[in-house]
């Protein structure tokens, strides 16, 4: 459960919100009606309003949506926000939407309920014609060099005080964690981005997803893990990153980092063969991540063959 904090931290990005607000003021009309899912404390519905929209419709389940009402009178626009406390699968709507803006995503787009959520909510609440905000998001996947990172995951269990912690390395290590934004740039890499999934939100029908992509290492290095980023496309031409790479970015997020079970020294030129799913069970994700590296020298020999699973 988000906190009001957590909501401030989101508003603060200064990344993500300018780009919502460009493309708000895009979508918007005098005569839009708007629905407003996850709407939290309310900033996507206040700036709706503000562009023009007829009407708003703000849904949260969260305590939150009552602050969302205090701020939609302090700014004047009472009249034109109904506020409803549920869950958006839950409701129905007494007019459809023509814009549907959402940000349901958690350090990746493949999060909770989101998924399931945007495509009732594009089934049964969008007008013909209508648009989705965000309209899709491209995960993009690397093998990256971080042995500070992997030290924090492994260190608590290198055998303290003499005992064997096997057994929770093991756990941890078939674990994801948001990284901090700082604590990976473009130097990290050892392989070009492969894009790994565009989930494209005017079309999705399946909150699952798998690939494999064949990368090839850039330099020599250490492989501890792979980082998993996405970049949002909100309408034409607008939206944001959190590729290391990126001059902006949104870091409210972070990024998912997927720890190998165990280091594994690279050369330039070397194949990876990488697995990657992302499967919803009840209200989660479960994920698998298959890291295989051959030698640069003989492809038919391989360096490790590492089956991972969260």
């Amino acid at each position: 459960m988000y906190t009001l904090s957590d909501y401030g931290g989101m508003i603060a990005d200064s990344v993500r919100m300018d780009a919502y607000a460009y493309a708000l003021k895009a979508a918007v009309g005098p005569e839009t009606v708007v629905l407003d899912i996850g709407a939290a404390a309310g900033i996507h519905a206040l700036l709706a309003s503000k562009f023009g929209a007829r009407r708003v419709y703000a849904v949260e389940s969260n305590e939150a949506i009552h602050l969302a009402k205090e701020l939609a009178k302090a700014n004047g626009f009472a009249d034109r926000i109904e506020f409803i406390q549920d869950l958006s699968t839950n409701i129905t709507l007494p007019e459809p939407a023509d814009v549907i803006v959402s940000d349901l995503r958690g350090v990746l787009p493949l999060f909770g309920l989101h998924i399931p959520s945007i495509i009732d909510a594009r089934q049964r609440h969008l007008a013909p014609g209508g648009r989705l905000i965000p309209m899709r998001d491209a995960l993009w996947a690397s093998l990256v060099e971080a042995p500070s990172v992997y030290k924090e995951i492994v260190k608590p269990w290198d055998y303290p005080y003499g005992l064997n912690m096997e057994a929770a390395k093991k756990e941890v290590l078939n674990s994801w964690s948001r990284d901090n934004t700082e604590d990976f740039r473009l130097s990290h890499l050892l392989t070009d981005p492969n894009r790994w999934a565009v989930l494209d939100y005017g079309s999705i029908n399946d909150p699952d997803v798998s690939a494999n992509m064949t990368q090839q290492a850039t330099r020599d290095g250490t492989a501890h893990g792979l980082l998993i980023w996405f970049d949002a496309e909100l309408t034409e031409g607008v939206g944001f990153s959190n590729a290391p790479h990126a001059a902006r970015i949104a870091d409210v997020y972070g990024r998912g980092f997927f720890p190998l079970q165990e280091p594994v020294p690279i050369a330039k030129g070397d194949i990876i063969d990488l697995a990657i799913g992302a499967e919803l069970l009840d209200d989660h994700y479960r994920w698998r991540w298959r890291t295989c590296i051959r030698s640069r020298d003989d492809a038919s020999l391989v360096k490790v063959d590492f089956e991972q699973s969260a």
